[in-house]
């Protein structure tokens, strides 16, 4: 796959998951209740992939080797019930971009202690200098952006 397709599927997903996101502060702002928004986005969610599962949309998938999944692998769909419980929980407090930009700089921390010890089947990337400047600059980023909000 070609660096810059990748890169946009990548970017756009982030854009999807911002507009998602707000989608779900309204849900949960109409229901009264992040739980029951949260569930609504994952009974929309698995009904959507259930259907392109189901048409081919992505070709033929096959399910034989189910069994042979770790059972840590398994644990995705409970922590993004978590996630978009807790986005749902906070965007009402700090905004959609503060939201977003603790969201990113919270991942970037955590992929920097899984990439250091190749956690989870990955190849070890050691930190560098470089990547704890980026991080450094996003919490620069996430305090300026609650700063501004508080005035």
């Amino acid at each position: 796959m070609d660096v810059l397709i990748a890169l946009l599927g990548a970017g756009s997903g982030g854009g999807l998951l911002s507009i998602g996101a707000a989608a779900n502060a309204r849900l949960k702002q109409t229901l009264r209740s992040p739980i029951a928004a949260t569930a609504i986005n994952f009974i929309v969610g698995s009904s959507t992939l259930s259907l392109l599962l189901v048409l081919g949309v992505f070709g033929a998938q096959s399910l034989d080797r189910l069994g042979q999944v770790p059972i840590w692998a398994f644990c995705g769909g409970g922590l993004g019930a978590v996630y978009v419980t807790l986005n749902t929980l906070v965007i009402g407090r700090l905004g959609l971009t503060t939201t977003m930009l603790a969201v990113v700089c919270s991942q970037l921390l955590m992929s920097l202690v899984i990439d250091q010890w190749g956690w989870f089947g990955l190849t070890p990337q050691p930190i560098s200098p470089s990547r704890v400047v980026a991080i450094g600059l996003l919490l620069v980023a996430v305090t300026l952006t609650h700063l501004d909000r508080d005035r």
